[in-house]
């Protein structure tokens, strides 16, 4: 992905147009295919063939030959095809360094409206689709579509806790792109701090804010909590649900148990779980 803006600047108009209509198709199939490109882009089979060819040797799409042509996006090809649909729309001016990359989304600082934000890219694997797709129906649907509605959920999650729980302020969302306020500070696991206990009140203070809005994080750990002079800010909400669903009290559980051992691990401190939970669920 550190050649994004190279591949982004590469592109023709028409690679953009395919790449649009593989995006507009990936809703009703696993993989599109390729007579549907074509009534949108006016190619034939055989030039459009080549232009899939060329599309997957640069590592944006797969195609897949059974008794037609189709074709799938790559997370490069997603994300490159997210990035434009935020400069289309006026969101981001320019792609800056690369500042994170794990196995569920890569990071990268840019410029919107010209100031330096965070974008993010969701990458959720195919072994991820498949626990995902046990649970909900995601019919016959490329595992990138479950990409695309985790960046969503993320925003969405963004929109209803800002300006109420210390969260970046979110921006916009194109595809598996959420482009986000970029907060200075650092993970909580790298700072020594020297007040635990009051940086432990606040942490549990915005979980409780949090679940009073309905929200549970759903993977709460010193990972996803940044700290600076000014506070505390959590971070990282793909996995998140609403307090209605089901199996939400236990991964609330489970966020405050992550919390709770960090402080005792790194500082000693010591809270009963059990009566921690009864405080944050009282409202």
């Amino acid at each position: 992905m550190k050649d994004l803006a190279n591949v982004y600047l590469s592109l023709k108009k028409l690679d953009w147009k395919i790449l649009g209509s593989i995006f507009k198709n990936m809703w009703d199939f696993e993989y599109v295919p390729s007579h549907a490109i074509i009534r949108e882009t006016n190619l034939s089979e055989e030039e459009l063939e080549a232009k899939l060819k060329r599309l997957a040797s640069m590592r944006l799409v797969e195609n897949k030959y059974t008794e037609y042509l189709g074709t799938a996006f790559t997370f490069k090809g997603l994300s490159v095809y997210s990035l434009k649909r935020l400069v289309a729309a006026g969101k981001v001016e320019q792609l800056g360094s690369l500042i994170g990359e794990g196995k569920e989304s890569v990071v990268y600082t840019v410029i919107s409206q010209g100031k330096e934000a965070v974008l993010k890219f969701h990458r959720v694997g195919y072994p991820s689709f498949k626990k995902v797709k046990e649970k909900r129906d995601y019919g016959t649907l490329h595992y990138t579509v479950l990409t695309v509605r985790s960046a969503r959920r993320e925003f969405q999650t963004l929109k209803k806790l800002y300006k109420r729980v210390s969260v970046p302020k979110p921006i916009a969302w194109e595809g598996n792109a959420v482009l986000m306020e970029l907060i200075d500070a650092k993970e909580l696991y790298k700072v020594r701090l020297e007040n635990p206990e009051d940086v432990l009140e606040m942490i549990l203070e915005e979980v409780k804010k949090m679940y009073e809005l309905g929200v549970v994080h759903g993977d709460l750990s010193q990972f996803n909590i940044l700290v600076n002079e000014e506070g505390i800010y959590f971070i990282d909400f793909p996995q998140s649900m609403e307090v209605s669903e089901d199996g939400s009290e236990e991964i609330l559980k489970r966020d405050v148990e992550n919390i709770l051992k960090y402080f005792k691990k790194a500082y000693g401190i010591e809270r009963d779980l059990k009566q921690t939970l009864e405080e944050i669920k009282k409202g």
